[in-house]
Order: structure tokens, then C-alpha cells, then sequence
């Protein structure tokens, strides 16, 4: 069995509409990836939204180290969700979920 260095993304939410919730947040995410790196690419990046925190909107979000630019260009791209415009911000990037 082989190893896969996993990356772990801090992500903010920017919306003007209604605070996002946790389901909400899990469905962007996996919409930016779908959108521009498509099924087969999403696959190869391994991609898992963690954890949501509404209060803050910040989400962190798993990937692969092997996807791990092609991820951050997706979620870069995502401009609207669901009628509202939307902005997935990158805050910070590790190795280990503890450090974010």
C-alpha cells in the first residue's frame, strides 16, 4: 500500500448574501473542483471538505498533495453559488490538521 501526502486548506467564505451553512459549504466546494478539474481530476486530487465553521465561515478542506494547485485554482474560480455571489478565499495550507 502506498502512502498519499495529504494537504489540508483553511478556507473563508465571502458571500452577499446569507451566511453559509455547512452542507452549503461542502456542495461549493465540491462544485468549484467538479467544474474545472472534472470527475477523473477530482478523483485524482482526493478531494474532502472537513469541517465548517459557520461563525466564522472558514472551512477546511482535504486534498492531495499530487492536486494540490489544481484544487487552489478551482476553489479560486468559484465566483457564484446558487444565485448569490460567492468567494472561496485561501487562508492557509498544512500538512497536519492541528496546525490550522
Amino acid at each position: 500500500m502506498v502512502f498519499e501526502k495529504k494537504r489540508y486548506l483553511l478556507v473563508k467564505v465571502e458571500t452577499d448574501g446569507a451566511p453559509f451553512k455547512q452542507e452549503e459549504f461542502k456542495h461549493c466546494a465540491y462544485e468549484a473542483v467538479f467544474s474545472l478539474l472534472g470527475e477523473v481530476g477530482a478523483a485524482k486530487a482526493n478531494v474532502q471538505s472537513k469541517f465548517f465553521d459557520e461563525r466564522k465561515q472558514e472551512g477546511i478542506v482535504r486534498c492531495s498533495l499530487a492536486g494540490l494547485e489544481r484544487v487552489i485554482a478551482a476553489l479560486a474560480c468559484k465566483t457564484s453559488f446558487r444565485g448569490k455571489k460567492t468567494a472561496l478565499r485561501l487562508e492557509k495550507i498544512s500538512g497536519i490538521l492541528a496546525k490550522l
